[in-house]
């Protein structure tokens, strides 16, 4: 009866260091979020012009050909054509515009339209 009882004492600590550990994990996470909208809103817009050679919608992942070059743009944050979560699928050969920011050396595409 006492091994029960102290092996039951275990595990209720051993649960209640677990919910403090979660609590704390959902406040971090947060603040790191908050950090990184703040660099986000903080970086210099660029703008962008050219083809869409690829586009991948579960990586969120755009391909271009530039006049500079390829430039790869995530689009987490992105608003095509005025319009959020409409990014899905950018037709491969359209041409395309916008601006991006970049944060740690990622490009993170903010407005998408095609061109006409």
């Amino acid at each position: 009866m006492k091994k029960a009882l102290v092996g039951f004492m275990v595990l209720a600590l051993c649960f209640g260091f677990v919910g403090v550990v979660m609590a704390q994990g959902d406040a971090g996470l947060q603040d790191i979020k908050q950090q990184f909208m703040t660099r986000l809103d903080a970086a210099r817009s660029m703008d962008f012009e050219g083809t869409v050679l690829s586009h991948d919608v579960m990586c969120h992942c755009i391909v271009l050909a530039t006049n500079m070059g390829n430039l790869t743009l995530q689009d987490d944050y992105a608003r095509f054509d005025q319009e959020y979560n409409r990014a899905k699928g950018l037709v491969i050969g359209s041409k395309v515009r916008g601006t991006y920011k970049t944060v740690d050396f990622i490009n993170y595409a903010i407005n998408i339209s095609y061109a006409k």
